[in-house]
Protein backbone atom coordinates (compact mmCIF):
# COMPACT_ATOMS: atom_id res chain seq x y z
CA UNK A 1 0.00 0.00 0.00
CA UNK A 2 2.53 2.33 0.90
CA UNK A 3 4.61 1.45 -2.75
CA UNK A 4 1.29 2.47 -4.34
CA UNK A 5 0.86 5.66 -2.70
CA UNK A 6 4.10 6.82 -3.34
CA UNK A 7 4.12 5.83 -6.77
CA UNK A 8 1.09 7.80 -7.22
CA UNK A 9 2.68 11.26 -5.56
CA UNK A 10 4.96 10.75 -7.75
CA UNK A 11 3.27 10.87 -10.52
CA UNK A 12 1.09 13.93 -8.94
CA UNK A 13 4.01 15.70 -9.27
CA UNK A 14 4.70 15.05 -12.80
CA UNK A 15 1.13 15.76 -13.51
CA UNK A 16 1.64 18.96 -11.82
CA UNK A 17 4.66 20.15 -13.54
CA UNK A 18 2.77 19.36 -16.90
CA UNK A 19 -0.40 21.08 -15.82
CA UNK A 20 1.89 24.12 -14.77
CA UNK A 21 3.39 24.04 -18.55
CA UNK A 22 0.11 23.76 -20.55
CA UNK A 23 -1.22 26.77 -18.52
CA UNK A 24 2.17 28.97 -19.40
CA UNK A 25 1.80 27.58 -22.96
CA UNK A 26 -2.37 28.63 -22.99
CA UNK A 27 -0.94 32.58 -21.59
CA UNK A 28 1.61 32.97 -24.13
CA UNK A 29 -0.89 31.95 -27.07
CA UNK A 30 -4.08 34.13 -25.83
CA UNK A 31 -1.36 37.22 -24.76
CA UNK A 32 -3.74 39.71 -22.73
CA UNK A 33 -6.94 38.01 -23.23
CA UNK A 34 -5.74 35.24 -20.95
CA UNK A 35 -7.30 36.09 -17.58
CA UNK A 36 -5.34 34.02 -14.16
CA UNK A 37 -7.64 31.80 -12.31
CA UNK A 38 -5.87 33.00 -8.98
CA UNK A 39 -4.26 31.15 -6.19
CA UNK A 40 -5.91 27.85 -7.73
CA UNK A 41 -4.31 24.65 -7.43
CA UNK A 42 -2.73 23.23 -10.84
CA UNK A 43 -5.71 21.54 -12.40
CA UNK A 44 -8.61 23.70 -11.60
CA UNK A 45 -6.10 26.24 -13.56
CA UNK A 46 -5.56 23.96 -15.95
CA UNK A 47 -9.44 23.56 -16.27
CA UNK A 48 -9.86 27.58 -16.69
CA UNK A 49 -6.70 27.38 -19.40
CA UNK A 50 -8.50 24.37 -21.28
CA UNK A 51 -11.81 26.61 -21.33
CA UNK A 52 -10.26 30.10 -22.31
CA UNK A 53 -8.17 28.28 -25.30
CA UNK A 54 -10.99 26.45 -25.98
CA UNK A 55 -13.79 29.44 -26.67
CA UNK A 56 -11.05 31.59 -28.00
CA UNK A 57 -10.53 29.07 -30.89
CA UNK A 58 -14.16 28.31 -31.27
CA UNK A 59 -14.81 31.63 -31.70
CA UNK A 60 -12.32 32.56 -34.31
CA UNK A 61 -9.85 34.82 -32.27
CA UNK A 62 -7.11 33.45 -33.00
CA UNK A 63 -4.44 34.15 -35.96
CA UNK A 64 -4.08 31.45 -38.17
CA UNK A 65 -0.54 30.94 -37.13
CA UNK A 66 -1.16 29.62 -33.72
CA UNK A 67 -4.48 27.83 -34.32
CA UNK A 68 -2.40 24.62 -35.26
CA UNK A 69 -0.36 24.98 -32.31
CA UNK A 70 -3.51 25.53 -29.84
CA UNK A 71 -5.42 22.53 -31.58
CA UNK A 72 -2.25 20.34 -30.41
CA UNK A 73 -2.39 21.93 -27.17
CA UNK A 74 -5.83 21.17 -26.45
CA UNK A 75 -4.97 17.95 -27.09
CA UNK A 76 -2.59 17.75 -25.07
CA UNK A 77 -4.46 19.13 -22.09
CA UNK A 78 -7.56 16.90 -22.28
CA UNK A 79 -5.20 13.68 -22.40
CA UNK A 80 -3.55 15.45 -19.47
CA UNK A 81 -7.05 15.77 -17.87
CA UNK A 82 -8.25 12.34 -18.60
CA UNK A 83 -4.44 11.49 -16.81
CA UNK A 84 -5.37 13.56 -13.70
CA UNK A 85 -8.83 11.97 -13.09
CA UNK A 86 -7.02 8.54 -12.95
CA UNK A 87 -4.83 9.54 -10.68
CA UNK A 88 -7.48 11.10 -8.62
CA UNK A 89 -9.32 7.66 -8.88
CA UNK A 90 -6.37 5.52 -7.09
CA UNK A 91 -5.45 8.43 -4.82
CA UNK A 92 -9.13 7.65 -3.20
CA UNK A 93 -9.08 4.27 -3.82
CA UNK A 94 -6.01 3.89 -1.47
CA UNK A 95 -7.43 6.84 0.83
CA UNK A 96 -10.86 4.03 0.99
CA UNK A 97 -8.23 1.33 1.99
CA UNK A 98 -6.64 3.19 4.24
CA UNK A 99 -9.91 4.30 5.93
CA UNK A 100 -11.00 0.66 5.94
CA UNK A 101 -7.93 -0.53 7.50
CA UNK A 102 -8.03 1.60 10.40
CA UNK A 103 -12.01 0.52 11.21
CA UNK A 104 -10.66 -3.30 10.81
CA UNK A 105 -8.23 -2.78 13.30
CA UNK A 106 -11.13 -2.39 16.00
CA UNK A 107 -12.39 -6.08 14.77
CA UNK A 108 -11.09 -8.32 17.75
CA UNK A 109 -11.70 -5.80 20.62
CA UNK A 110 -15.20 -5.62 22.54
CA UNK A 111 -17.73 -3.50 21.96
CA UNK A 112 -16.40 -0.96 25.15
CA UNK A 113 -12.97 -1.39 23.76
CA UNK A 114 -14.12 -0.50 20.11
CA UNK A 115 -15.41 2.69 21.05
CA UNK A 116 -12.61 4.02 23.29
CA UNK A 117 -9.96 2.90 20.50
CA UNK A 118 -12.11 4.77 17.47
CA UNK A 119 -10.59 8.28 17.83
CA UNK A 120 -7.09 6.96 18.78
CA UNK A 121 -7.27 4.60 15.18
CA UNK A 122 -8.31 8.30 13.39
CA UNK A 123 -5.82 10.23 14.31
CA UNK A 124 -3.07 7.51 13.88
CA UNK A 125 -4.27 6.34 10.05
CA UNK A 126 -6.05 9.53 8.64
CA UNK A 127 -5.14 12.87 8.79
CA UNK A 128 -6.31 14.56 11.40
CA UNK A 129 -4.85 15.81 15.01
CA UNK A 130 -7.91 15.08 17.20
CA UNK A 131 -10.90 13.16 17.00
CA UNK A 132 -13.89 12.67 19.84
CA UNK A 133 -16.43 9.82 19.68
CA UNK A 134 -19.77 10.64 21.02
CA UNK A 135 -23.00 8.68 21.77
CA UNK A 136 -26.66 9.50 20.76
CA UNK A 137 -29.20 8.77 23.51
CA UNK A 138 -32.42 9.88 23.03
CA UNK A 139 -32.76 13.48 22.83
CA UNK A 140 -29.05 13.58 24.67
CA UNK A 141 -25.25 14.05 22.67
CA UNK A 142 -22.87 12.44 25.29
CA UNK A 143 -19.23 12.77 24.14
CA UNK A 144 -17.18 9.41 25.16
CA UNK A 145 -13.62 9.25 24.33
CA UNK A 146 -11.57 12.53 23.29
CA UNK A 147 -7.51 11.56 21.78
CA UNK A 148 -5.52 13.79 20.73
CA UNK A 149 -1.78 13.42 18.53
CA UNK A 150 1.20 13.30 20.86
CA UNK A 151 2.40 16.85 20.31
CA UNK A 152 -1.10 17.90 21.75
CA UNK A 153 -0.74 16.28 24.97
CA UNK A 154 -1.23 18.77 28.24
CA UNK A 155 -1.44 21.75 25.83
CA UNK A 156 -5.33 23.80 25.73
CA UNK A 157 -5.95 21.48 22.95
CA UNK A 158 -6.67 18.33 24.62
CA UNK A 159 -9.88 19.17 26.51
CA UNK A 160 -10.42 15.77 27.88
CA UNK A 161 -11.42 16.84 30.73
CA UNK A 162 -14.33 18.92 29.26
CA UNK A 163 -15.45 15.95 27.41
CA UNK A 164 -15.59 12.87 30.16
CA UNK A 165 -18.53 15.26 31.87
CA UNK A 166 -20.03 16.53 28.79
CA UNK A 167 -23.72 16.00 28.18
CA UNK A 168 -26.05 18.58 25.89
CA UNK A 169 -29.60 18.10 24.89
CA UNK A 170 -29.54 18.05 20.96
CA UNK A 171 -32.33 20.80 21.28
CA UNK A 172 -28.99 22.90 21.71
CA UNK A 173 -26.93 22.23 19.63
CA UNK A 174 -28.96 22.27 15.95
CA UNK A 175 -25.77 21.21 13.63
CA UNK A 176 -25.85 17.81 15.51
CA UNK A 177 -29.43 17.39 15.49
CA UNK A 178 -29.17 17.52 11.36
CA UNK A 179 -26.44 14.98 11.61
CA UNK A 180 -28.69 12.94 13.24
CA UNK A 181 -31.86 13.22 11.12
CA UNK A 182 -30.54 13.82 7.69
CA UNK A 183 -27.47 10.92 8.54
CA UNK A 184 -24.63 12.97 6.28
CA UNK A 185 -21.67 14.20 7.22
CA UNK A 186 -20.99 17.82 7.88
CA UNK A 187 -18.16 20.50 7.06
CA UNK A 188 -17.78 23.14 9.44
CA UNK A 189 -15.44 25.99 7.86
CA UNK A 190 -15.84 28.34 11.03
CA UNK A 191 -17.15 27.00 13.78
CA UNK A 192 -17.19 30.19 16.15
CA UNK A 193 -19.42 31.77 13.18
CA UNK A 194 -21.83 28.91 13.13
CA UNK A 195 -25.16 29.59 14.12
CA UNK A 196 -25.85 25.78 14.39
CA UNK A 197 -23.21 24.90 16.32
CA UNK A 198 -22.49 24.25 19.99
CA UNK A 199 -20.57 27.32 20.89
CA UNK A 200 -19.48 25.69 24.75
CA UNK A 201 -17.62 22.62 23.09
CA UNK A 202 -16.34 25.34 20.50
CA UNK A 203 -14.88 26.73 23.04
CA UNK A 204 -13.32 24.77 25.07
CA UNK A 205 -12.01 22.93 21.86
CA UNK A 206 -10.62 25.83 20.58
CA UNK A 207 -11.66 24.16 16.92
CA UNK A 208 -11.28 26.76 14.11
CA UNK A 209 -12.66 23.90 11.59
CA UNK A 210 -13.62 20.35 12.25
CA UNK A 211 -16.02 17.52 10.25
CA UNK A 212 -18.09 15.23 11.67
CA UNK A 213 -20.63 12.15 10.78
CA UNK A 214 -23.09 9.89 11.96
CA UNK A 215 -22.96 6.71 12.92
CA UNK A 216 -25.67 4.97 11.62
CA UNK A 217 -26.44 1.54 12.80
CA UNK A 218 -29.74 -0.81 11.46
CA UNK A 219 -31.37 2.40 10.00
CA UNK A 220 -30.50 4.69 13.33
CA UNK A 221 -27.91 7.24 14.55
CA UNK A 222 -26.19 5.55 17.79
CA UNK A 223 -23.25 7.89 17.95
CA UNK A 224 -21.24 10.84 16.29
CA UNK A 225 -17.61 11.60 15.35
CA UNK A 226 -16.20 15.13 15.01
CA UNK A 227 -12.38 15.65 13.81
CA UNK A 228 -10.19 18.36 12.96
CA UNK A 229 -6.17 19.32 12.83
CA UNK A 230 -5.92 22.09 15.12
CA UNK A 231 -2.91 24.73 14.25
CA UNK A 232 -2.67 23.11 10.90
CA UNK A 233 -1.74 24.82 7.58
CA UNK A 234 -4.19 23.27 5.43
CA UNK A 235 -7.42 24.20 5.86
CA UNK A 236 -10.48 21.09 6.05
CA UNK A 237 -12.09 20.22 3.08
CA UNK A 238 -14.80 17.91 1.53
CA UNK A 239 -12.36 15.51 1.25
CA UNK A 240 -11.62 15.11 4.67
CA UNK A 241 -15.43 15.04 5.36
CA UNK A 242 -15.95 11.95 3.15
CA UNK A 243 -13.00 10.23 4.66
CA UNK A 244 -14.48 10.50 8.22
CA UNK A 245 -18.08 9.47 7.11
CA UNK A 246 -16.45 6.42 5.18
CA UNK A 247 -14.49 5.77 8.77
CA UNK A 248 -17.64 5.99 10.68
CA UNK A 249 -19.37 3.84 7.90
CA UNK A 250 -17.11 0.99 8.20
CA UNK A 251 -16.65 1.52 12.25
CA UNK A 252 -20.77 0.99 12.35
CA UNK A 253 -20.43 -2.33 10.75
CA UNK A 254 -17.86 -3.71 13.52
CA UNK A 255 -19.64 -2.28 16.02
CA UNK A 256 -22.47 -3.87 15.28
CA UNK A 257 -20.45 -7.03 14.51
CA UNK A 258 -18.86 -6.70 18.20
CA UNK A 259 -22.44 -6.60 20.04
CA UNK A 260 -23.49 -9.53 17.58
CA UNK A 261 -20.64 -11.35 19.14
CA UNK A 262 -21.22 -10.76 22.72
CA UNK A 263 -25.24 -11.13 22.17
CA UNK A 264 -24.54 -14.71 20.63
CA UNK A 265 -22.08 -15.38 23.57
CA UNK A 266 -24.16 -14.53 26.39
CA UNK A 267 -27.26 -16.72 24.64
CA UNK A 268 -24.94 -19.97 24.17
CA UNK A 269 -23.67 -19.26 28.10
CA UNK A 270 -27.32 -19.32 29.12
CA UNK A 271 -27.90 -22.23 26.91
CA UNK A 272 -25.29 -24.19 28.49
CA UNK A 273 -26.32 -23.37 32.57
CA UNK A 274 -29.85 -24.16 31.33
CA UNK A 275 -28.92 -27.45 30.25
CA UNK A 276 -26.65 -27.99 33.49
CA UNK A 277 -29.71 -27.10 35.77
CA UNK A 278 -32.06 -29.90 33.64
CA UNK A 279 -29.45 -32.30 34.26
CA UNK A 280 -29.31 -31.54 37.56
CA UNK A 281 -32.91 -32.07 38.04
CA UNK A 282 -32.78 -35.68 35.89
CA UNK A 283 -30.28 -36.93 38.43
CA UNK A 284 -32.67 -36.15 41.25
CA UNK A 285 -35.78 -37.65 39.42
CA UNK A 286 -33.38 -40.84 38.54
CA UNK A 287 -32.19 -40.90 42.29
CA UNK A 288 -35.57 -41.06 43.46
CA UNK A 289 -37.11 -43.45 41.19
CA UNK A 290 -33.86 -45.65 41.90
CA UNK A 291 -35.24 -45.52 45.86
CA UNK A 292 -38.90 -46.00 44.70
CA UNK A 293 -37.72 -49.47 43.03
CA UNK A 294 -37.81 -53.18 45.17
CA UNK A 295 -34.24 -54.36 46.25
CA UNK A 296 -33.61 -58.19 45.39
CA UNK A 297 -33.30 -60.42 48.01
CA UNK A 298 -29.52 -61.90 48.47
CA UNK A 299 -29.24 -65.77 48.90
CA UNK A 300 -26.12 -66.70 49.95
CA UNK A 301 -26.65 -70.50 48.04
CA UNK A 302 -27.76 -68.13 44.58
CA UNK A 303 -24.36 -67.56 42.98
CA UNK A 304 -24.03 -63.92 41.83
CA UNK A 305 -23.73 -62.32 38.65
CA UNK A 306 -19.97 -61.73 36.99
CA UNK A 307 -19.03 -57.62 36.90
CA UNK A 308 -19.59 -58.34 33.02
CA UNK A 309 -23.53 -59.21 33.23
CA UNK A 310 -24.02 -56.56 36.38
CA UNK A 311 -22.37 -53.74 34.73
CA UNK A 312 -23.80 -54.62 31.07
CA UNK A 313 -27.70 -53.99 32.99
CA UNK A 314 -26.49 -51.24 34.66
CA UNK A 315 -25.31 -49.11 31.33
CA UNK A 316 -29.15 -49.43 30.31
CA UNK A 317 -31.30 -49.05 33.74
CA UNK A 318 -28.95 -47.01 36.21
CA UNK A 319 -27.92 -44.30 34.02
CA UNK A 320 -29.93 -41.44 33.23
CA UNK A 321 -30.43 -40.32 29.72
CA UNK A 322 -27.71 -37.50 29.44
CA UNK A 323 -25.31 -40.13 31.57
CA UNK A 324 -25.67 -42.40 28.32
CA UNK A 325 -25.31 -40.03 25.73
CA UNK A 326 -22.08 -38.47 27.36
CA UNK A 327 -20.70 -42.41 28.23
CA UNK A 328 -21.97 -42.82 24.21
CA UNK A 329 -19.41 -40.19 23.52
CA UNK A 330 -16.82 -41.34 25.78
CA UNK A 331 -16.58 -44.47 23.82
CA UNK A 332 -15.30 -42.63 20.94
CA UNK A 333 -12.61 -41.78 22.88
CA UNK A 334 -13.64 -37.84 23.03
CA UNK A 335 -12.68 -35.57 26.01
CA UNK A 336 -14.62 -33.72 28.69
CA UNK A 337 -13.90 -30.55 26.44
CA UNK A 338 -14.97 -32.10 23.62
CA UNK A 339 -17.91 -33.30 25.24
CA UNK A 340 -18.83 -30.54 26.75
CA UNK A 341 -18.39 -28.24 23.34
CA UNK A 342 -20.90 -30.97 21.30
CA UNK A 343 -23.45 -30.98 24.03
CA UNK A 344 -23.29 -27.05 24.90
CA UNK A 345 -22.75 -27.12 28.99
CA UNK A 346 -19.71 -26.76 31.11
CA UNK A 347 -16.81 -29.00 31.26
CA UNK A 348 -17.33 -29.05 34.94
CA UNK A 349 -20.69 -30.85 34.33
CA UNK A 350 -19.24 -33.39 31.92
CA UNK A 351 -16.70 -33.98 34.50
CA UNK A 352 -19.51 -34.44 37.06
CA UNK A 353 -21.59 -36.61 34.57
CA UNK A 354 -18.32 -39.06 34.09
CA UNK A 355 -17.51 -39.28 37.95
CA UNK A 356 -21.18 -40.21 38.34
CA UNK A 357 -21.46 -42.72 35.51
CA UNK A 358 -18.27 -44.59 36.86
CA UNK A 359 -19.49 -45.18 40.50
CA UNK A 360 -23.10 -46.49 38.93
CA UNK A 361 -21.09 -48.77 37.05
CA UNK A 362 -18.51 -49.68 39.30
CA UNK A 363 -15.80 -49.38 36.84
CA UNK A 364 -12.60 -47.44 38.11
CA UNK A 365 -11.51 -45.71 34.90
CA UNK A 366 -13.63 -44.42 31.73
CA UNK A 367 -11.81 -47.01 29.70
CA UNK A 368 -13.38 -49.33 31.32
CA UNK A 369 -16.80 -47.76 31.51
CA UNK A 370 -16.25 -47.40 27.14
CA UNK A 371 -15.87 -51.59 27.07
CA UNK A 372 -18.70 -52.19 28.92
CA UNK A 373 -20.79 -49.57 26.92
CA UNK A 374 -19.36 -51.28 23.99
CA UNK A 375 -20.03 -54.64 24.83
CA UNK A 376 -23.68 -53.62 25.38
CA UNK A 377 -24.58 -52.25 22.27
CA UNK A 378 -23.45 -55.10 20.63
CA UNK A 379 -25.74 -57.68 22.21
Amino acid sequence: MIRREQSVEVRDEGLVQDAHECTDLVSKILGAAYQASGPEDAYAALAGARHQLGNALTEGLLPETDIEEACVLLVRMEDLREQCAESAAIRRAAELAAVHDAAAGLRDLASGDIVQSAPEAICSTLPFARAMISAISGSLWQPQRLHVRPEFDGSPMDFSDFVNSAEFPLSEARLETELVRRRVPALVAAPAQDERTMKEIVVASRSSGYVAAPIVSRGRVIGLIHADRPGARDPLDPDDRDRLDAFATFFALVYEQAILRERISAQRSRLAASFDSTDVLLERIQKAELGLRPQPDEHPHIARPTVDQTSAVEVSAVLTFREREILSHIATGATNSQIAQTLVISEGTVKSHVKHILKKLRVPTRAAAAVLYSHQIRR
